[in-house]
């Protein structure tokens, strides 16, 4: 049996480090090495991606051991704080009242279901209940039967969907104005408070839901594009591991041509499916200035996050990644998710 010892050293020198480095070093390096080592960045000869692809696959494993070996180290060190005003009796307790980190429990998600069967998860970071797939042609069919006059460009998108796929051809005027129509339904049904309401996620938040917003600096949504290097919603390998999600076909990830029905892909962390391809989702935001619910600008274009069906690319598949489109724009490869607000 190999000495783990022996392989975390062999690790750091993947990540051309000393034995012992640190978390924040051991991030930092990899970082730099992975935009060296990526294959986009290699692709004048077969011989020189061949040879990237294998490096970027060392530097990952490296990397994830490391990470872990690491995050568990610094989970097992527990400081004692005695809160002021009380004696250190109360301040500690016994070896077997002690949690670790990694054994506490994930914070309790609150669940809600609406009127159209679209189910809201809880997202830490923010004040909103994301609905955990994409508006499904179900649910958008419902408001265009009641509204009436709905553009009808979501009927033919030109290729067979079932109430369960992606409403697509939406505009982001179109998604604000469901929103708007479902909010006043439940409200009259009672099903909804009168403080709360439906709307797109915005910039932000949709960072927190697909896991990066804690790590994310301050600026627009065209500021931080792209800032954070190599993470992806499934993780840091590229190209996307199999049922990663939907993408084109060129990434053979899945087996759809076209949109798929939603939670067609495991879920991530949040619970919330499709983050990462099927359609991209609208948000509340400009691409270049703050969210403003009800804001217009004839300039300004609206933010889309999380690649669809027909995108392959490195960059434009990252969690970081902002797309923009003028907000009465409507695509094959657009849809959107709504948030929950109680208040």
């Amino acid at each position: 049996m190999r000495n783990p010892r022996h392989n975390l050293d062999d690790d750091y020198r993947e990540l051309e480090l000393p034995p012992g480095a640190t978390l924040a070093e051991v991030r930092n390096s990899y970082r730099e090495l992975a935009l060296l080592w990526h294959p986009d960045r290699r692709n004048d000869g077969q011989g020189r991606m061949s040879r990237a692809h294998q490096k970027m696959t060392r530097i990952n494993l490296a990397y994830e051991r490391l990470r872990k070996a690491l995050e568990r180290k610094t989970d097992s060190k527990t400081i004692d704080v005695e809160p002021p005003g009380r004696g250190r009796a109360h301040s500690r307790r016994s070896r077997n009242e002690q949690t670790s980190h990694t054994e506490r429990p994930r914070p309790r998600q609150e669940m809600r279901t609406n009127s159209l069967g679209m189910s809201f998860l809880s997202v830490e970071g923010t004040p909103a209940l994301f609905s955990i797939w994409q508006t499904r042609v179900h649910d958008y069919r419902a408001y265009a039967d009641a509204a009436g006059g709905v553009d009808g460009s979501w009927k033919n998108p030109g290729f067979a969907q079932t109430a369960a796929h992606p409403v697509v051809n939406v505009s982001w005027e179109d998604a604000a104005r469901f929103c708007l129509w479902l909010t006043n339904k439940e409200r009259r049904e009672g099903k909804l408070p009168m403080n709360a309401h439906y709307r797109l996620p915005t910039d932000a938040e949709w960072s927190w839901a697909v896991g990066i917003g804690s790590r994310e600096w301050n600026g627009t949504p065209r500021q931080k594009a792209n800032r954070l290097k190599m993470e992806y919603p499934w993780g840091t390998a590229w190209p996307p591991p199999k049922q990663a999600g939907n993408f084109d076909p060129s990434l053979g990830t899945d087996s759809f041509d076209f949109t798929s029905p939603v939670g067609s892909f495991a879920a991530n962390a949040q619970g919330l499916f499709d983050l990462a391809g099927n359609v991209w989702e609208w948000c509340e935001d400009f691409l270049d200035g703050p969210a403003g619910r009800g804001a217009t600008t004839a300039a300004g274009v609206r933010v889309l996050r999380g690649g669809s069906w027909n995108f392959s690319g490195a960059i434009h598949l990252l969690s970081s990644y902002r797309n923009g489109a003028a907000q009465d724009a409507r695509s094959v490869g657009i849809g959107f998710r709504i948030v929950l607000v109680l208040g």
